[in-house]
């Protein structure tokens, strides 16, 4: 790769991430670079926050508002009004508890359906879920 990856004046926000030289990482299904910031902020964390507050930490350090803060720097970013975005657990744990909501009110109702070309994750969580209440899980075409 050419030394203008490099530079810091050809992308001025590298030098905040630990890179590897010549690496333009660009990997959607990642947490990303490590920005160098991070480090000391989880040790802080880690050992201030958890390790000294305890359960405290929900309260004193914040971690209940969580949800919330982050939402609101996530809410300019998709054009969405502040206070009105949450971030929540992920999507897999999030259809996790939308179909065990929708199971519990009619045990009778033991079928899933969804069609075949949604994301395998979601199957296998349709799957999981149906395994321990002995459903069927059912896929149509598009």
């Amino acid at each position: 790769m050419s030394n203008d990856f490099e530079q810091a004046s050809v992308f001025p926000r590298r030098e905040a991430f630990e890179l590897p030289p010549g690496i333009i990482y660009l990997d959607g299904n990642s947490l990303g670079p490590l920005p160098r910031t991070a480090k000391a902020r989880i040790a802080g964390a880690i050992s201030e926050e958890w390790g000294e507050m305890l359960v405290r930490g929900w309260t004193e350090a914040g971690w209940i508002d969580l949800p919330r803060r982050v939402g609101d720097k996530i809410a300019p970013l998709i054009g969405a009004a502040p206070g009105t975005v949450l971030a929540g657990d992920s999507t897999s744990v999030n259809l996790l508890q939308l179909l065990s909501a929708a199971l519990a009110p009619r045990p009778d109702r033991r079928i899933i359906l969804s069609d075949t070309g949604n994301f395998p994750s979601d199957l296998y969580v349709a799957q999981g879920l149906l395994a321990k209440t002995g459903g069927e899980l059912v896929t149509v075409a598009p």
